[in-house]
């Protein structure tokens, strides 16, 4: 009954934005950068739903690890609630086998298969809605934007966290998860889209506050969300639109975890409807 009431209003809240939405052949061309953040990328999901519901398709999309996991299937012409049944479906771990030789733990094998059945096996620049991922050079740490070839390839090299994943292959790099290096690609959009774009970031990462550090493998992970957190604030200075949302308390229930995730990356993309509307003109 909560969840039906909380939909409710931001129905109404959507419908009203909707009739003062911008015509789709007039207004400046809008760039979404959706960041990294696991299991917290379920709020991208909600942030489709809301854009599903204002009438707003962005020209581009790019996406870093949970961000190029949704946004690949959003770039496909996924509806809002296809998305999310593959989004509830998926193993966020990404993996379904070990591997060997110990270049990581494991392969993403789950992750790619999933991608590649939502979008048809597709390539990226066969997409209908312009797509890009970014990944980081596990020899040099320098950004890697992949704008074509396989889609599910580019979402699991932006995807592959080190130790945990296998490095993925992409030509003569090896490229790990695109935190290291954009954790929300602002630029990469921009870019993308033009000097002229409106780019509309969202942060969904881990917050280093969220669970205090209890043993070794906490503290690198501990480690590895400052770095993140200071590059992705950084980053979202220089979005038009900046939805920086703290997820982790909602997860404190495995039943209720994929609805409050998804319903609190809707309300804040809602409300900030106004703000993006004026600057799409």
């Amino acid at each position: 009954m909560r969840r039906r009431t909380l939909l409710g209003g931001l129905g109404a809240t959507a419908a009203a934005a909707a009739a003062a939405a911008p015509s789709m052949t007039t207004r400046r061309p809008l760039a979404v950068a959706l960041g990294s953040g696991s299991m917290h990328g379920l709020a991208h999901i909600g942030v489709v739903r809301a854009c599903e519901r204002l009438g707003l398709v962005p020209d581009v999309i790019v996406g870093c690890s949970a961000g190029a996991i949704v946004g690949a299937l959003w770039a496909a012409g996924l509806d809002a609630a296809t998305i999310e049944r593959h989004g509830r479906a998926l193993d966020w771990s990404g993996s379904t086998s070990w591997a060997l030789p110990w270049r990581g733990l494991k392969r993403a094998d789950g992750l790619r298969r999933t991608v590649a059945e939502a979008v048809g096996h597709g390539r990226i620049e066969q997409l209908p809605r312009r797509f890009a991922a970014v990944a980081s050079d596990l020899a040099d740490g320098s950004l890697v934007v992949i704008a074509d070839g396989a889609v599910d390839h580019a979402v699991a090299a932006s995807s592959a966290m080190p130790v945990l994943f296998v490095p993925v292959r992409h030509g003569a790099r090896e490229l790990v998860d695109g935190s290291l290096a954009a954790p929300v690609p602002v630029d990469v959009a921009r870019h993308q889209a033009g000097a002229d774009a409106v780019v509309l970031a969202v942060d969904v990462a881990y917050r280093p506050s969220d669970e205090p550090p209890r043993w070794l493998g906490d503290i690198a992970f501990q480690t590895l969300h400052i770095l993140v957190n200071a590059l992705a604030a950084e980053q979202m200075q220089r979005a038009d639109v900046a939805l920086r949302l703290s997820l982790h308390q909602l997860m404190r229930s495995a039943h209720t975890m994929p609805d409050a995730l998804i319903d609190a990356g809707e309300k804040a993309m809602l409300g900030a409807w106004p703000r993006l509307r004026a600057l799409l003109g």
